[in-house]
Order: C-alpha cells, then sequence, then structure tokens
C-alpha cells in the first residue's frame, strides 16, 4: 500500500498549500476571520466543539510548533490523593497520564501486535475484511477523516471497533486469526478502568447525578452501545522542518487539532513514537494561545484526556481540551517510520440524556452522530 500512501500524500501537500500559501497580509487576515468565526460561534451546543474547531482553519495557528516545555501531570492510581489529582488536571487542562492503571502490559503489547498485522495487509485487504460505515462509526477508513480545523484530511489509517453487534456484524477482521480475542481484552480491561475513572470524577464534576449514573450511562455490546476501540497507523511522512524555505513542511499535520465526541479517552502509546500535543490554554480564545504541550508516551503510563460529552455534562467544569498529532522532527525520520496508537473512546450509550444546568438536554446517539457528520 506504500504506492497509495504516497499518492494520498501528495495530494495533501497539495491541498495544504493551495489552501495555506499565504502572504503575511493574508495570514494576518486569515487570523483576523478566525477570530471573528470563533466570535460568532453558534450558542446551539451540538456545534460548539465544531465551531472551536472550525476557527482555526485558515490561521497558522494549528500548525505552529510546541511553544514550551510543560508536561501534562502524571497521576499513580495508587496515591491516597489520585482522586483530587486527577480533579485539578481534568479541570485545568483535561489531560493527564496515568500510572498503576491496573492493564496488563501484555494485553498493550498483543493489541498493538494485531494492530501492526492488520495494517500490514494492502488496503483493498483492509477494506474487504472492515469496510467503513460511517452511520455505524465502525470499519477501516484511510484518510477519510477531515477535520473542521484543517479541511484536509488526517494522514493516517484507522480501524474503529464499536462494542455492538450490529456496528460489527460483518466487520471483524480475520487477519490475524486472534484479532478479536486480542482487541476484545484490551477493550473489557479499558472499559473498566474508564468506568474507575468517571467514578472518581463524577462526585465534583456532575454534583447533580446520582452516585454512579456516569459509569451506568456506558455499556459494552448492548443495542445502544457506542464505546469504541481505535486502532490507528500513521504512514512514514516527510519531517516538520521549520528552517526550510518552503513552509510545506511546517505546515502539515498527522492529525489536525480536535477535541474528542466522547466522554472519555484512554490513549495507548508505544514508546519512541511521539507526536501528541495538547492546548496548554484552553481559557485562552481558541484554546491554543499558550502554546501546545508535548503528551509523550511513557513506560507503562496511559494518556487520558477528557471529551466532549463528560465537559457538558460536567456543565464546563472539566476540560475537553485541543489535541493534535504533530509531523515528526527530522531526527525522528532517521529513518522515516510509521507512528501507531491505540486509543478507547468511552461514548454514553444511543439513548443516555447528556443534560447540564446550562446545557440543553441531547442523547448520546444525536450527539455522535452530528460529530460524524461534521468530520466524514
Amino acid at each position: 500500500n506504500e504506492p497509495a500512501v504516497t499518492l494520498a500524500h501528495s495530494r495533501l501537500v497539495a491541498d495544504v498549500q493551495a489552501q495555506q500559501g499565504l502572504s503575511p497580509r493574508e495570514s494576518a487576515r486569515a487570523a483576523m476571520v478566525s477570530a471573528e468565526t470563533a466570535a460568532a460561534a453558534p450558542k446551539h451546543a451540538i456545534d460548539q466543539a465544531v465551531a472551536l474547531e472550525r476557527s482555526l482553519l485558515g490561521s497558522a495557528t494549528g500548525y505552529a510548533e510546541a511553544t514550551n516545555t510543560l508536561k501534562v501531570p502524571v497521576i499513580d492510581l495508587n496515591s491516597p490523593d489520585a482522586a483530587e489529582q486527577m480533579w485539578q488536571a481534568a479541570s485545568t487542562v483535561g489531560f493527564f497520564t496515568i500510572t498503576n492503571h491496573g492493564i496488563p502490559q501484555s494485553a498493550i503489547d498483543e493489541a498493538f501486535a494485531v494492530s501492526g498485522e492488520f495494517f500490514g495487509q494492502d488496503k483493498e485487504a483492509k477494506y474487504k475484511a472492515s469496510p467503513f460505515a460511517k452511520n455505524m462509526n465502525s470499519g477501516y477508513e484511510f484518510m477519510e477523516q477531515v477535520r473542521p480545523s484543517t479541511g484536509t484530511p488526517d494522514q493516517k489509517e484507522s480501524l474503529q471497533i464499536t462494542a455492538r453487534a450490529s456496528a460489527m456484524q460483518g466487520r471483524w477482521p480475520t487477519h490475524p486469526p486472534h484479532f478479536q480475542t486480542a482487541a476484545n481484552t484490551l477493550m473489557d480491561t479499558s472499559y473498566a478502568l474508564a468506568k474507575r475513572i468517571l467514578a472518581l470524577l463524577e462526585p465534583k464534576a456532575c454534583p447533580q447525578l446520582a452516585p454512579g449514573t456516569l459509569a451506568a450511562a456506558h455499556t459494552l455490546w448492548s443495542p445502544g452501545g457506542q464505546c469504541t476501540l481505535r486502532m490507528i497507523h500513521y504512514p512514514p511522512t516527510e519531517p516538520y522542518d521549520p528552517s526550510a524555505e518552503s513552509n510545506t513542511g511546517a505546515r502539515l499535520w498527522r492529525a489536525g487539532p480536535h477535541t474528542d465526541w466522547d466522554a472519555l479517552t484512554l490513549l495507548f502509546q508505544r514508546p519512541g513514537e511521539a507526536g501528541l500535543e495538547c492546548a496548554s490554554n484552553p481559557n485562552a480564545p481558541g484554546g491554543v494561545k499558550g502554546g501546545w504541550v508535548a503528551v509523550d508516551p511513557m513506560e507503562g503510563g496511559i494518556a487520558i484526556n477528557i471529551g466532549d460529552m463528560l465537559s457538558r455534562w460536567s456543565d464546563g467544569k472539566l476540560y475537553s481540551n485541543l489535541h493534535r498529532v504533530r509531523m515528526p522532527t527530522p531526527d525522528e525520520c532517521k529513518p522515516p517510520k510509521s507512528r501507531y496508537s491505540i486509543a478507547f473512546f468511552m461514548q454514553a450509550d444511543k439513548e443516555a440524556m447528556i443534560e447540564s444546568e446550562t446545557n440543553e438536554p441531547i442523547t448520546a446517539g444525536d450527539y455522535i452522530l452530528h460529530r460524524i457528520q461534521s468530520n466524514y
């Protein structure tokens, strides 16, 4: 599938050059338009997150280098004050890394192993094994997700495994043979951990809810289940090079700035495959005024971030922060290599009603469908 990757990459470069080849005056005007767009963002709650992402379109904000050396908090789940540490992180930057999480490293390694074997097939075989169904949010896709913040496809391929029987009918890969077992093992353990985290955050974040409401709103393999395990592969690519005469290298991304649609995301990364960054100041206009902060892989750690659903449930007490996957640096491209990650999205069941004091009620099913429509 390398020629297809190269062709798609060339098209992406052309799109970016056409869209972002701005003079300084044009860039300033684009930034002004973006600010005006953000100020005029729709008040309808379903559209707020999409409007935030679209406000970055046409400006250089989404492509700038990380400008500081800050790191997201690291929280030991065995610590007696883990709940308070988690609250502080979730209510300020919306990102943190957890250790002593209880998921066996063997389960994580096995999931990455089957992911690599699946993505190692040619593109036609992957589409045939797990055809993408947008309305189900499941199956294989290759550079089909277009972020509202960029207007061009993310440089990745992914496999969505949504924990609902109807979503996965005819979409379970049979190569490698133990794929389903490995994926389900990581999904089950991730789900248990996500419920534990929700229980720790719920008392302060959602005092209007009866204890246990958040966890109960999320199920695996029920008729309305929406939790998803997403295996992601970013093919080898050219490095980010801000010193190059052409701005092309500095204006590309592997995944454009976005917020997650779910309640909670657990992201598994491999050491030596960095690139994830979050906005350092979610209170700033556009959420990126303070620059970008690395969320690097950590041995024995899992990156956690708050999603739009939980931010909405908490009436904004918890932050669903913008994040992106940057281009690799020149040193990371010696030689060019792939980046793999696996995300577990804790997404409330379709019929779950998400509401808070200042947010109108909306079902989780409607919310997810709306976000899918804005991205594909």
